[in-house]
């Protein structure tokens, strides 16, 4: 079987029998292209692909407008039982973060009602719509990035806009980085996985292909830098979508430390970088060297340009198109 097609035969075996059966019966092109499938209470079951949606019908096929295999409360909690394993109270710290890293590495979005003590969530009950995210592997999908500047990666910043593919383009420079000897030593490299996306890690195993790199689970981004730095002296430190304060701080601490930084941002463009304070904060640290800018969800993964900063003092930098 295809690894698209395996992939998304995965992600619904964690969806109740009674709308697994519909699912299984799509045709395999879309199965190939799926890149989520949404579940809400009181609808219909969508496959979203790049380019389109599709809506399951009751006589198993696809189709583009109407249906009627309406979402049942019942769907829903059956579905999330089988979500957690049948044991909600062991994955109860990542249901009140809204979502559920499940076996296979894919990840399942949560809606519904928020409890909250003493101004945090700390559960997530009345389940409402659940958002099953297919993760996808592209062994060599950071190659170009690879080619052009060898293992002299820190200091990166992975951008681009929503499912461009930078979680998929960071795990494979995770995979390659903490593999590769260096003079005969092997880079030592650490995984700040806050919401399980880049290892996918299920029961303590990345359910990835991450190499040899160490992996920070559900610890938020801030804290597990600097729990990184100071405990398990790696060379390079990977996280995903850095943005906050408390992620400035600490990137500009572990880089104080000798640690070099290879991280992703939401952005469309160096403007949209450039325009924010926390990350302007971040550049300003003088060590980070470039962006590199994906293209978008119709081709993710894919490198559309790099640009090299440019520090004409210690509060301005300059943002130029490399390539």
């Amino acid at each position: 079987m295809n690894k698209k097609i395996q992939d998304f035969s995965n992600a619904i075996s964690n969806i109740n029998p009674r709308i697994r059966e519909f699912l299984n019966f799509i045709p395999d092109e879309i199965k190939f292209n799926a890149q989520e499938i949404c579940l809400k209470i009181g609808r219909v079951p969508i496959v979203f692909t790049p380019m389109n949606s599709y809506i399951v019908d009751k006589s198993k096929n696809l189709i583009k407008n109407s249906s009627d295999l309406v979402i049942t409360s019942n769907d829903l909690r059956e579905t999330f039982k089988i979500l957690c394993n049948f044991s909600i109270y062991s994955f109860q710290n990542q249901i009140k973060n809204g979502f559920i890293t499940v076996r296979g590495g894919c990840r399942a979005g949560i809606c519904g009602t928020a409890v909250i003590y003493q101004h945090e969530i700390t559960n997530i009950t009345e389940i409402s719509s659940i958002n099953l995210r297919i993760t996808r592997e592209i062994i060599g999908c950071s190659n170009q990035i690879f080619e052009r500047f060898g293992y002299d990666l820190g200091g990166t910043l992975i951008a681009g806009p929503p499912a461009s593919g930078k979680t998929t383009v960071l795990r494979d420079i995770a995979r390659r980085i903490s593999i590769s000897a260096v003079n005969n030593k092997l880079i030592k490299t650490v995984i700040v996985d806050e919401r399980r996306e880049i290892a996918a890690t299920y029961s303590g195993i990345p359910q990835k292909d991450i190499g040899f790199a160490d992996v920070l689970n559900d610890f938020p981004k801030g804290i597990g830098i600097l729990q990184a730095t100071r405990t398990l002296a790696p060379e390079i430190v990977i996280c995903d979508e850095i943005g906050s304060c408390s992620d400035a701080i600490a990137i500009r601490e572990s880089l104080n430390s000798g640690v070099e930084i290879i991280a992703s941002v939401h952005a469309k463009s160096p403007e949209e970088i450039a325009a924010s304070d926390r990350i302007r904060d971040i550049l300003n640290s003088g060590e980070i060297k470039r962006i590199i800018l994906l293209n978008s969800c119709i081709d993710p993964g894919t490198v559309r340009s790099i640009y090299r900063i440019e520090h004409k003092d210690s509060n301005c930098i300059s943002i130029k198109r490399d390539y």
